[in-house]
């Protein structure tokens, strides 16, 4: 074993209780978009994009495959409430409601031409 390597492995950092996984700080964010890297298109497996429409906040498929854009207000108001219902955030303020779902979820997945037809994959 080199240097580089042994340093890499030292101090049980490998397998032990510092190697865990620890969620980063919980941040204020001033994105109007809650689900910006979350929010995947089921029927093509890439991230869905915001897509102003108008006045309206919506997420579109970047690869055209849902004609219809969807309310923004609509797939986070679900996707809030599933958080609500997997751990005790019903007191999060708004600011910090993006940093507390990318901490819980993987990703939400579309998967019908619904705002509430989603899939999540939440971390573990």
């Amino acid at each position: 074993m080199n240097a580089t390597s042994s340093r890499l492995v030292s101090g049980g950092a490998f397998c032990g209780r510092s190697a865990a996984w620890s969620p980063p700080p919980m941040t204020a964010s001033t994105d109007p978009y809650l689900l910006r890297v979350l929010l995947w298109c089921g029927r093509c497996d890439v991230p869905m994009h915001p897509h102003p429409h108008g006045r309206e906040r919506t997420y579109k498929c970047p690869l055209g495959c849902r004609k219809v854009p969807f309310s923004a207000e609509a797939v986070e108001a679900v996707t809030w409430t599933a958080a609500e219902r997997r751990a005790t955030v019903s007191a999060i303020a708004p600011p910090f409601r993006k940093s507390v779902l990318e901490q819980l979820l993987v990703k939400v997945v579309v998967r019908a031409n619904t705002p509430d037809d989603l899939r999540f994959i939440w971390r573990t």
